[in-house]
């Protein structure tokens, strides 16, 4: 029942199946560990009563004795440590291999609706927490084994004070109990303002050309602010509140002590219930018996908080928002694209009103319109990065949504207006469209995308190394570094949005001729807001109001 309250943590059990050897030897070693503590509060208290009693020999012997166990003790909390930190490793490891690669299969409306801030966190911090919770809690239990181990001393020296313990432990483990409960409403808060900073500091760092640029540092320093102040906020009333009772419970515990001391006083030693050796041994236990309740406290703490950093995790596993394919595994022999009566709206706001068009294979195509018209919309529709709902959208006459994962990004491909470059060189970001690819095939994609030339100038040419996002790399380079991925991956189909968006002319009318050559063999859309020359294009629409014609 206690276990059925979690069910978010039993999801990762098969995480932590997958390394039950590591477990089991975590388990053993635990348990020595406890053994060795419970046997080590007997030996110190015979250890006690030899120095109390002055018989030497029996008090170097029970020092020897507890320095024996120490060792196992110790040694056993090392190979603890050690077991601990390898099962985290692999099961963090393996977690976070789940969460990209449900990541990569979630849908881009609902990663662009998230934010950042929504996946580091989750990536990050909520995962470290639960892969380290069975050494957590393996650990703890340790403690709190051994820790009761003197409670059962405590009544073996004193009925009286061991019933008056576990009523005060009790009580105590209460008011930790708050305690957890407290802190965990006010990590929800904290997670939340954590998420939200860290996206807007994502933001800064990918834009800070623009921030720069426009002169607006004040304006986005105090955006920055506001988020963090809102995060020290909810941190400060956390910690506090969570101080508050954590002197609660330190002034019950003075409470509890001041009892026990007028108890042993005028009850106990008087009436000759208890020695005063014994009483010494249960003064100090007492504290022993207090981080019992901590240990307690922590235990819950760890399910609890573990819970719920799980059912964070979860949503990303989890998540409903998974995109979906066909099972149509063909490869496009045509090329034929066509789209029949599709409409879209963006909250209630139609953006594409009922339009048809058809492309005809190995031909080379340009949809123009002014910003806001649309034509991003239609580009992602088309590169299924959004679903279509209302209408459809064939490709050699196969719907869209009929089509299988590997077939259509195989057949389909799609060159973005801003590419994203990888910090690595220049022939990985390249090949990562074909792995196998040869140097010779990599350096004929560049010559056409027309990159070749600026590459080998580069000190290191293919190899040279890109910075995050290609930074030092110039707007057209990287453009053009994406239509070399697109040549080289030979797709039946190429998509382009904006491809000329960051090319001088020159560059322009290369890349034209380019697109000509490959039009015999391949059918190219583009989507433009205005070019200059349509001379090269076999058909070139306007989308204006919703609407496609062809001009």
């Amino acid at each position: 029942m206690f276990l059925k309250r979690f069910k978010n943590l039993c999801a990762f059990k098969p995480y932590y199946k997958k390394h039950l050897k590591l477990i089991i030897a975590l388990l053993s070693v635990m348990l020595i560990a406890s053994s060795a503590g419970v046997f080590m509060s007997y030996l110190m208290s015979e250890q006690l009563i030899g120095i109390t009693s002055g018989i030497a020999k029996t008090a170097i012997r029970f020092t020897i004795y507890v320095l024996a166990v120490v060792t196992i003790h110790h040694i056993n909390w090392f190979l603890w440590s050690k077991f601990a930190y390898t099962l985290s490793k692999k099961v963090s490891a393996d977690i976070k291999k789940d969460i990209v690669s449900n990541l990569l299969n979630t849908k881009y409306s609902a990663i662009k609706e998230n934010g950042s801030g929504y996946y580091l966190e989750r990536l990050n911090d909520d995962v470290n927490e639960i892969s380290a919770f069975v050494g957590n809690v393996a650990g703890t239990l340790v403690d709190v084994f051994t820790n009761f181990g003197f409670l059962v001393i405590i009544y073996i020296l004193s009925w009286q004070c061991g019933l008056f313990f576990t009523i005060g432990v009790a009580l105590l483990f209460m008011i930790e109990s708050i305690k957890v409960n407290a802190d965990l409403k006010n990590l929800e808060l904290v997670k939340k303002s954590t998420e939200k900073a860290n996206s807007e500091f994502n933001e800064i760092i990918y834009g800070i050309k623009d921030i720069k640029g426009f002169g607006v540092k004040a304006e986005i320093n105090n955006k920055m602010s506001k988020s963090n102040n809102d995060l020290l906020e909810k941190t400060y009333k956390k910690n506090t509140k969570f101080e508050l009772i954590s002197r609660i419970a330190t002034y019950t515990q003075w409470v509890i002590d001041s009892v026990l001391v007028f108890m042993s006083m005028l009850w106990l030693l008087p009436t000759g219930q208890i020695e005063i050796v014994t009483l010494l041994l249960i003064f100090n236990y007492k504290s022993l018996m207090y981080d019992t309740v901590g240990f307690f406290s922590k235990l819950k703490g760890y399910y609890v908080n573990g819970n719920y950093y799980a059912k964070r995790v979860l949503e990303i596993i989890d998540t409903p928002n998974k995109e979906e394919f066909g099972e149509f595994t063909n490869t496009f022999n045509q090329g034929k694209i066509t789209i029949k009566n599709l409409t879209f709206a963006y909250d209630e706001k139609k953006i594409l009103d009922n339009i048809n068009l058809e492309l005809q294979p190995n031909s080379l195509n340009v949809l123009v319109g002014s910003s806001g018209s649309g034509k991003s919309t239609l580009f992602l529709l088309l590169s299924k990065l959004y679903e279509v709902d209302n209408g459809k959208i064939f490709f050699d006459d196969v719907d869209i949504n009929d089509i299988a994962e590997k077939s259509f990004r195989e057949n389909v491909c799609i060159v973005n207006q801003e590419p994203f470059i990888f910090s690595d060189t220049i022939l990985n970001n390249i090949k990562i469209v074909k792995p196998n690819a040869t140097l010779e095939e990599i350096e004929n994609a560049c010559k056409l995308a027309n990159i070749h030339e600026e590459i080998i100038s580069f000190e290191n040419e293919y190899n040279t190394i890109l910075t995050e996002n290609g930074t030092n790399l110039s707007g057209g380079q990287k453009q053009r570094i994406e239509i070399a991925r697109a040549i080289l991956k030979n797709s039946k189909i190429i998509c382009l949005d904006e491809p000329t968006s960051a090319l001088d002319s020159e560059n322009q009318t290369k890349l034209f001729k380019t697109l000509t050559e490959l039009k015999q063999h391949k059918t190219i859309f583009v989507i433009a807001h205005k070019l200059n020359n349509y001379d090269c294009f076999d058909n070139v629409y306007e989308l204006k109001n919703g609407k496609i014609n062809k001009i």
